[in-house]
């Protein structure tokens, strides 16, 4: 019984720090549009559907399997003017 209780004990203590570490490397506050979608509609034309906190809440938006997911203009440091 005794031998459980420290086991749990030190992988709580582990378990911490490694929890704590990834918290401060994730973003606090991503943006509610970080990832968009062009969303086909009439005549070849699209729409482009930024509404999305991840990629994957992005790609099970889609209305087809032909839709695609990439990050938003707005956030990404390729279209980013200095």
């Amino acid at each position: 019984m005794k031998a459980n209780f420290f086991l749990g004990m030190v992988a709580l203590a582990l378990l911490i720090p490694a929890a704590a570490e990834a918290q401060q490397r994730a973003p606090q506050n991503p943006p509610s549009d970080l990832w968009c979608r062009d969303q086909p509609i009439a005549h070849g034309s699209t729409v482009q559907i930024c509404m999305a906190f991840t990629y994957e809440q992005c790609m099970a938006s889609r209305a087809s399997r032909t839709e695609s997911c990439y990050l938003n203009p707005r956030y990404d440091p390729r279209y980013r003017r200095n």
